[in-house]
């Protein structure tokens, strides 16, 4: 929801809804910008101060749990991104064999690699960008950052919203539907048009986008679309799941379970 004219693809908010329930973090960066992982624990932190200032409480809601965790636990200060940098990288990979980017990593700084997948690009991708700024290991570079987790100065509950996975799958369903009818389609082709989208950033990965971007450049029809769209949404929830799970504390709620999530959220309200 950070970034402008990405409407449809990822759900956002009507401008009622936005108008009667007011969000932060909503239409912040442009479509040919990245928001980092950095850019949203900075944010969050100027937010969650204000929100104290005016006697408010603070309400994160979304799936992007990487960013979650970077709030939780904290964040490391590292060197920002090297857009050249990164577009070598890519070309590199395209250049090669499969998982070339980790094999390399794993030359470079095997005891950061060895805890990867070696699919996980976005991980190696950002530890090759670091030891070439720093010349030196990027597990190493960790090991001298400080972190400042959020629970140092804020009381933190969480609230994780799972059901059975057949309702998730048929939610799942319904939601991508909606969003075709809601013109999905339309609002990828703009984006193109609009913006000059690296073929590294986020959104060309994302769920849905992904997808449609590759359906309008003709890599396959719209019934192969549809699966994959599917199958990655089915995959990306899994996931969700399975951290949250990780979480020391945490309230489980259904979906459907309306009324303890309620007096859950009353019961909190009250302990503040």
């Amino acid at each position: 929801m950070v970034y402008r004219d990405c409407d449809v693809g990822s759900a956002k908010p009507s401008k009622d809804i936005l108008k009667k329930f007011p969000h932060e973090m909503v239409d912040v960066a442009n479509p040919d910008k990245v928001f980092t992982a950095a850019d949203f624990y900075n944010l969050s932190h100027k937010i969650i101060e204000k929100s104290h200032l005016d006697n408010k409480l603070p309400l994160f809601v979304g799936g992007s749990m990487m960013y979650f965790k970077t709030l939780l636990d904290g964040i490391n200060v590292l060197p920002e991104r090297d857009n050249n940098y990164r577009r070598y990288l890519e070309n590199l990979k395209e250049d090669n064999k499969s998982h070339f980017l980790f094999n390399l990593l794993n030359e470079r700084d095997p005891k950061y690699a060895k805890n990867l997948n070696k699919n996980d690009e976005v991980r190696i991708i950002r530890a090759l960008e670091v030891i070439n700024k720093t010349g030196r290991p990027f597990s190493k570079v960790l090991e001298e950052t400080v972190k400042n987790p959020l629970s140092n100065k804020y009381n933190v509950y969480q609230f994780g919203i799972m059901d059975e996975r057949e309702i998730i799958h048929q939610r799942i369903k319904e939601r991508l539907e909606r969003i075709l009818s809601d013109g999905l389609e339309e609002e990828a082709t703009t984006l193109l048009e609009k913006y000059n989208i690296p073929n590294n950033h986020p959104i060309r990965k994302s769920v849905n986008y992904k997808q449609i971007f590759n359906y309008i450049n003709g890599e396959y029809n719209i019934d192969t679309f549809s699966q994959k769209a599917l199958f990655a949404t089915r995959q990306l929830a899994k996931r969700q799941i399975t951290w949250i799970r990780s979480w020391e504390n945490y309230l489980k709620i259904g979906i459907n379970e309306i009324k303890p999530l309620e007096d859950s959220v009353k019961k909190i309200i009250s302990l503040l």
